[in-house]
């Protein structure tokens, strides 16, 4: 397929007969739906000895922890940490708050984390579809935000990000009016307009970046804000695209990444870069952003910068992701081939018994 694949709309029902389509046109009402869902819930905990909050998931159900970790460092609150694996490395007490999330609600890592936490009498709270995590959290009335939500774990993020974020507002562990939800849900309609399916080539630029990555290998930087977003970044191309993709965070990049640039020259002839730059940053940060795109055009890497919206860190944050949800599903498109299924994770879960999704 070439690019004027993406302008036949006739393609998309043919290869996306799931419509995950459909579900990216929905992410601001999904998002707004999340918001007023968890600004409904209710939620009686005592977190005035909080001093860390732990966000415990896998796949496309931890992924709402990065970003959120990103938007709490904007403002002054407790460290958030994510967790992905079987068991969370410290001594869990009252001053702790655990966000155990699991979009199916069956995710073996998570239960791990999430009775590990109950056992050392942690303050939780468990997000989910339902599974054995909603059973277990009612069972030990734990309270249990249920995601009522019909899509691939890595579609529901609206749920994964901005639940929690409204969560922790409720307790006091972040600033809902600085946050800015509505402003940053209006940038999001406001973009969207440009990246369907239904917008031509020339004037789509999801589908402009799509075709520019077609048969290359591709490596996403982020810095602050959109470190989490740079994974987002990474895992969509993963699952959407069935790519190899990778992310790397500035300035870290700076201290090793950035030497292994200029060989195996295999690898390099087929290797585009992608800067996400967030829209005010510092004057070093600034710097390096420039002094990478020095160091791709030296070594002959095809690079292109996505830089963040004029708004608030969530604004920012959420615009930018949508762009490369687009930009993935495009280039599955254009591949021929269908994003939603990820028969290799699969066949994972089929080999380790598990039968669930994120």
């Amino acid at each position: 397929m070439n690019v004027s694949a993406l302008d036949d709309l006739e393609s998309y029902p043919r290869l996306d007969p799931s419509g995950l389509r459909h579900r990216l046109l929905d992410f601001p009402d999904q998002c707004r739906r999340a918001w007023r869902e968890a600004s409904e819930f209710a939620l009686s905990l005592d977190v005035g000895h909080c001093k860390q909050v732990l966000v415990t998931g896998m796949g496309g159900s931890a992924i709402g922890g990065d970003l959120l970790a990103d938007l709490a460092s904007t403002s002054p609150t407790v460290p958030i940490i994510v967790i992905r694996g079987y068991r969370v490395p410290y001594i869990l007490d009252q001053d702790t708050l655990v966000l155990s999330c699991s979009y199916s609600g069956n995710t073996e890592e998570t239960l791990a984390t999430f009775q590990q936490a109950s056992s050392q009498g942690a303050p939780i709270v468990a997000i989910s579809s339902g599974g054995t995590l909603g059973q277990e959290a009612q069972a030990r009335s734990i309270p249990f935000f249920q995601i009522n939500y019909q899509g691939e774990p890595r579609s529901a993020l609206g749920y994964s990000f901005i639940v929690p974020a409204v969560l922790l507002a409720k307790l006091g562990l972040l600033d809902s009016e600085s946050i800015g939800f509505e402003d940053a849900f209006a940038a999001v309609d406001s973009l969207l307009p440009t990246l369907s399916e239904n917008v031509p080539s020339m004037e789509n630029p999801a589908k402009q970046l799509a075709q520019a990555l077609l048969d290359r290998l591709i490596v996403v930087y982020g810095s602050g804000i959109y470190s989490g977003v740079s994974r987002r970044w990474k895992t969509q191309f993963n699952e959407n695209s069935k790519v190899p993709a990778y992310f790397e965070s500035l300035p870290e990049a700076h201290h090793n990444a950035v030497v292994g640039l200029s060989l195996p020259d295999a690898v390099k002839e087929l290797t585009t870069a992608i800067l996400l730059e967030p829209y005010d940053i510092s004057p070093p940060m600034a710097r390096r952003y420039e002094v990478t795109r020095e160091l791709l055009d030296r070594d002959s890497i095809p690079h292109h910068t996505i830089r963040g919206v004029d708004g608030s860190p969530l604004a920012q944050m959420i615009t930018t992701t949508l762009i490369g949800d687009y930009t993935s599903y495009y280039l599955a498109i254009l591949q021929g081939v269908d994003p939603s299924p990820v028969n290799s994770i699969a066949y994972i879960r089929q080999r380790m018994g598990q039968p669930y999704q994120d």
